[in-house]
């Protein structure tokens, strides 16, 4: 049975239908000099006709109640198959590779939290661990940095991840930065800053194989947002007693010692918003790498809420140790070369006897 669907019509999609005379698009942009074939005006135009036509305050037929489930669904899919209409270009050839030279700068990449878990060490350890899902990494744009005489000349490549899957969150003005690379529109988007011979051409697509199992990174995020806190939980403040004599004040700051500045020093630890700030962790150690699955196992916690974007990139702090070992300017090879699970020496893979490794915390617990 064919299910109907009511609609109700906005009493403003009347007013917006006078055109007193200018010719207009179906987006409500005047036409200027179009095109005697297609009446359009560029070719941005011609595109925007397979795009599907976003609701707005003025042209809207808000559908009833039952019925918006059924809508909203129907618009998902269709901006979904108007997002491959964006990929053209394919990713370049490989790039060749480049020797190691003291102070040589990588490209980062972009990753999503997925949430936390446990390691098992084969000493018999468990500690913290995160999942960083890596996926849909490509080179957007590339620029070069003015910098000082006495400084190296680096480049900053803006890196994208994560396919757009709704077409009408996307600004126009990103849509075409998008059509013209022939990309598919990115959720997440950070610039890194690279040294001059290790650029990657526009559109290139870096794989998860770019970090190895065992290497150090760098990563950068925000942390939660916690809100409006006092200064016990911000702080970590011991607070006041509770004994007889005191009212309302077991949580104050008590005193900040102003008397005769008129003023509040600075640094000095009061109540405020707490968290949802940008902060980076360094030296956190890939621990286990899923090249299948597209994620890594990052060893201790990570700032951010499950679904937040991160970005990666090389430990500055060992890159005297490590850097001989990575690959520049990121890994040459077949997707998949590497296998689909690759564990570090330190950690338990299912494989392995977790007896012994009892056995090893037991030992050790005895010395």
């Amino acid at each position: 049975m064919f299910q109907r669907i009511i609609c109700t019509r906005s009493p403003l999609a009347t007013i917006s239908s006078r055109s007193y005379g200018i010719k207009k698009d179906r987006f409500g942009y005047p036409i200027r000099n179009p095109d005697p074939e297609t009446q359009e005006s560029s070719e941005w135009a011609k595109f925007r006709r397979n795009v599907p036509k976003p609701m707005t305050k003025q042209h809207q037929q808000r559908p009833a109640e039952q019925n918006i489930g059924l809508t909203k669904y129907k618009q998902h899919i269709e901006s979904k198959s108007v997002m491959q209409l964006f990929r053209r270009n394919p990713s370049p050839d490989i790039v060749p590779r480049i020797e190691y030279e003291d102070g040589m700068k990588r490209v980062g990449m972009i990753g999503r939290k997925l949430g936390e878990t446990r390691s098992f060490r084969r000493n018999g350890d468990v500690s913290l661990a995160t999942m960083i899902e890596i996926q849909d990494n490509y080179v957007l744009a590339q620029r070069p940095i003015v910098q000082r005489v006495d400084e190296e000349e680096k480049v900053v490549l803006r890196v994208g991840a994560f396919d757009h899957d709704n077409l009408e969150e996307v600004p126009l003005a990103k849509q075409k930065e998008y059509l013209a690379i022939g990309q598919v529109p990115k959720e997440a988007e950070h610039d890194f800053n690279v040294s001059k011979d290790l650029v990657l051409p526009i559109n290139y697509k870096l794989d998860i194989s770019h970090f190895f199992v065992g290497q150090y990174l760098d990563i950068s995020g925000t942390t939660v947002n916690r809100g409006f806190q006092g200064v016990m939980r911000r702080w970590g403040h011991k607070g006041q007693g509770y004994c007889y004599g005191r009212t309302k004040t077991h949580r104050r700051p008590g005193s900040i010692s102003t008397q005769g500045l008129a003023r509040v020093l600075k640094g000095r630890k009061m109540p405020g918003i707490m968290g949802n700030r940008d902060r980076t962790w360094e030296d956190k150690q890939i621990l286990y790498a899923n090249y299948e699955k597209k994620y890594i196992l990052v060893d201790g916690h990570v700032m951010g809420v499950v679904g937040c974007y991160l970005f990666l990139r090389d430990s500055a702090r060992m890159d005297p140790i490590q850097g001989p070992l990575l690959h520049y300017p990121t890994f040459v090879g077949e997707a998949g070369a590497l296998g689909t699970e690759v564990y570090d020496s330190s950690v338990v893979d299912p494989t392995w006897d977790f007896q012994t490794a009892y056995d090893n915390r037991i030992d050790r617990l005895r010395c």
